[in-house]
């Protein structure tokens, strides 16, 4: 069975429940309130991510990338530097080329012989030194024969220089599109 309350027990209950005013407690709260800052380095350190060895792997690689786009990137410049240098060289010798082939031209038209008669006799002429210099001349074919035994390379110069250019033009353009490769693959990773 139950015991009846004491009472004091009532007297404590009935002050209790009268008393109790939760506008009057907010209030009291908001008089009485010390509300303190965040202390330094209470914040707790962002967590520590540990890296994968794929994570690691992709940075090497990234890495390699960035160095042979660098490469590649320069020897494309140096090529377009010895394309141009060479370009500049061969303008030159076919400007040479022609300011002395009108040289010859014109130097001929000087000596050409204007009548037939003076032809004649020119004729003539080159007919008796060919006569009288015979073992000279075959010696100097000879010798010339003998110094161009390579399939007449030295008559073509400038064909060799334009195919080292185009060459050059082809290489360039392989390398252009190796570093098109590399950045591709860069940007996928």
């Amino acid at each position: 069975m139950m015991k009846p309350p004491t009472p004091f027990q009532i007297e404590k209950l009935a002050h209790a429940a009268a008393v109790y005013d939760p506008a009057k407690a907010h209030e009291y709260y908001e008089k009485h309130k010390k509300l303190k800052g965040r202390k330094k380095g209470s914040a707790q350190p962002p967590p520590r991510t540990r890296t994968t060895p794929q994570q690691k792997a992709k940075t090497k690689q990234k890495a390699e990338l960035q160095a042979r786009i660098q490469s590649l990137e320069l020897a494309l410049h140096n090529l377009q530097a010895l394309i141009d240098k060479k370009e500049a060289i061969v303008k030159q010798n076919e400007t040479r080329a022609k300011s002395k082939a009108n040289q010859e031209r014109s130097a001929k038209e000087k000596d050409k012989p204007a009548t037939a008669a003076e032809k004649a006799k020119a004729a003539r002429e080159n007919k008796q030194y060919r006569d009288k210099h015979k073992q000279e001349l075959k010696t100097k074919a000879k010798r010339a024969d003998a110094g161009s035994s390579g399939g007449g390379h030295k008559a073509k110069p400038k064909d060799n220089a334009k195919k080292s250019i185009a060459d050059l033009k082809a290489l360039a353009t392989k390398v252009k599109g190796q570093l098109a490769v590399a950045k591709q693959k860069l940007a996928a990773l």
